[in-house]
């Protein structure tokens, strides 16, 4: 047997914190992490959610059901990609990101600044959107991120443009061990990238560990 491909319309779903128009000053398109419901990434950065900055939260089109809470509640998780059909769910990630991007900036001031943020398998998921020039962006935010094996990081890495990356790190993160982020780190500055990392605890991220509170 051959797989095959099929190209066909999908319906996305994403959370949407403050509404786009003229008082917005900063877009942020954060993308979530495996098996992470949108609403969960969207707790964590409570911190971020202010009258002037509009954020994003799109969630991956290959969606599935989690186990429910303890309290019997249904949760919904959803994949950037799958390790058998991964140049196409990049490409399909790519289309999907860059409509969105642009149609909400289209409803923003002009040249509002973007910064990108993505968390665990959503940091390796925005790496290769951005690689492919879809959208302009003003830096990009790694939140306990991973890179599965099957995805070459430095080959992703050296084709991002020329923006600051601050790599944001927890040691509370059983999978994300601080020796994953300082490999990293080495990655971005030996293609040349401009980056910074910073430790956090576990929880909402505070504004000053993801340079928030300095956008001016």
């Amino acid at each position: 047997m051959i797989p095959l491909t099929f190209t066909t319309p999908r319906t996305a779903r994403y959370l949407s914190l403050g509404e786009p128009g003229p008082a917005i000053e900063h877009v942020w398109v954060c993308l979530h992490g495996h098996d992470q419901p949108v609403g969960d990434l969207a707790e964590q950065l409570r911190n971020l959610d202010t009258p002037e900055r509009l954020l994003v939260l799109p969630e991956a089109l290959s969606r599935y059901e989690l186990p429910p809470t303890e309290e019997g509640e249904l949760r919904t998780g959803a994949a950037w990609f799958a390790p058998d059909s991964l140049l196409t769910d990049f490409d399909d990630l790519g289309v999907y990101l860059d409509a969105l991007t642009n149609e909400v900036l289209a409803a923003c001031p002009p040249a509002t600044p973007l910064t990108i943020l993505g968390y665990g398998h959503g940091a390796a998921a925005a790496c290769r959107w951005l690689a492919g020039n879809g959208v302009e962006y003003t830096r990009l935010i790694m939140y306990a991120p991973v890179f599965p094996a099957n995805i070459d990081r430095r080959a992703t890495l050296v084709a991002l443009p020329e923006r600051p990356v601050l790599v944001v790190s927890t040691t509370t993160d059983t999978y994300t061990p601080e020796a994953a982020g300082e490999g990293l780190m080495q990655d971005l500055l030996d293609v040349g990238l401009s980056a910074q990392q910073r430790l956090v605890d576990a929880g909402p991220l505070p504004l000053a560990s993801l340079g928030a509170s300095a956008e001016a």
